[in-house]
This record gives C-alpha cells, structure tokens and sequence, in this order.
C-alpha cells in the first residue's frame, strides 16, 4: 500500500459511524439549489456565535432541525426547538435528535396561538419564519416569541430584505407573506427589546453596509 493511502485510510478510520438523511425541504435545496443550504447553514453560524455563553436556546421556527446541530457544536447550551409544522418535527425527531447526545429537544407549537410556558432561555432563534407570519397575526407571534426569552437574554432573528423582493425565487414569493424593509423591522422588534443592533448579509457575509442592497436582514436584539 502506498504512503498517501495509508494516510487516507488513518483519517477515513476517525469517521463516525453514522449516517444522516435530509428531510425533504433540506433535501430540495441541496438538489436543486445547493447554495442556498450554505445561506441557511451561515445564518445559523453567526446565530450560534452570537449566543456561544447561552446555557438555554430556544429556536422558533426550526424546521428540520438541522440548524441544531450548529448551536450543539458552537456552544454549551441546552436546545429547545419550536415548530408548529408536525411533519418537520416527525422528521426532526426521528432523525436529528438521536444524535444530540440528550441536549436538544423538539416541541410541535403554534407560537401565535400562545406563547411557550416552559423554562425561559438566555438565548432566542429565530431565523426565516417572520416572513411566513401573516401580517394581522405578527403581534401575536411576536410577543409569544420574546415571552420565551429571559430579561438581559440574547435574540438573533434573520429575515429576508423587502428590497430584494423582486430577486426572489417563485417558492420564496409563495411563502414569503410578510417582508419587512431594515426600517419596518427595526421599529418592529424595537417594541420587543431594550436594544435591536440591524446588520445586512448578502450571500454568507454579515456586514454593515448599505441596507437597500442587501438580500437578508439579521438582528441582534437584547431583552
């Protein structure tokens, strides 16, 4: 056997015996649209980075779940994962959750019908969902999501730029009902939080520029 493979092999053997399927949305974006899934997975990087002192996350909107993984890897905390959609909890159950090592837990919810009456977190998540929030119902669905967040605790909420509507792929103007302008947002999620810091993020970098060219808007909010 030559030198290069018998190095290979060395590293292969520190493979984890695991194997891992996306879920069907995850899944879709990797097939048809794979940048798109390292979009997602960037949000969750700077959200795990912004909360790595947390003890106890909860994540609003969490979808398949596998945005837990990067809180697991990045930081100490507990995870408490949110969805009112019972096929992507089923799926996140069953798949994600064995390899969590008894830190995460996923909880089927409607956070506008009421809000979480469970063990507050120092840090929140809340990324791609306001934009699925029919407008009348906004309200609501904020003040439940904050409820969850403990007084001085740390939000990170990311949403897509109204500006770039006319950008959007056909799946995101069918879901996305509710955009919000940097100015609508942050007079939002100012009546939420003693302090709402706004960044722009074009692709996988966060930045402070022009808020008008930017294609998402992520906040960094204090209760």
């Amino acid at each position: 056997m030559n030198k290069t493979k018998q190095v290979w092999e060395k590293v292969s053997a520190m493979n984890i015996k695991a194997t891992f399927t996306l879920g069907p949305i995850n899944a879709e974006s990797l097939i048809r649209d794979p940048k798109h899934l390292a979009f997602t997975l960037s949000r969750y990087k700077f959200a795990a980075k912004m909360l790595k002192e947390c003890k106890h996350i909860i994540e609003i909107g969490c979808g398949e779940g596998i945005g837990v993984f990067t809180f697991l890897s990045e930081t100490g905390a507990d995870i408490t994962a949110i969805d009112f959609d019972e096929n992507q909890i089923k799926y996140a159950t069953e798949y994600v959750l064995p390899l969590t090592n008894g830190r995460a837990r996923f909880l089927c919810k409607d956070m506008i019908a009421s809000p979480y009456k469970g063990r507050k977190a120092d840090g929140l998540v809340c990324i791609d969902v306001i934009e699925h929030i029919h407008h009348r119902q906004e309200e609501d669905f904020f003040y439940n999501t904050v409820s969850c967040l403990k007084k001085g605790g740390i939000a990170v909420l990311g949403t897509p730029n109204k500006h770039a509507d006319k950008y959007a792929s056909a799946r995101s103007r069918q879901g996305h009902i509710n955009t919000f302008t940097p100015e609508r947002l942050s007079s939002a999620l100012k009546g939420y939080f003693s302090h709402v810091f706004l960044f722009s993020m074009n692709d996988e970098m966060v930045h402070t520029g022009f808020y008008n060219m930017a294609h998402y808007l992520i906040a960094l909010c204090i209760r």
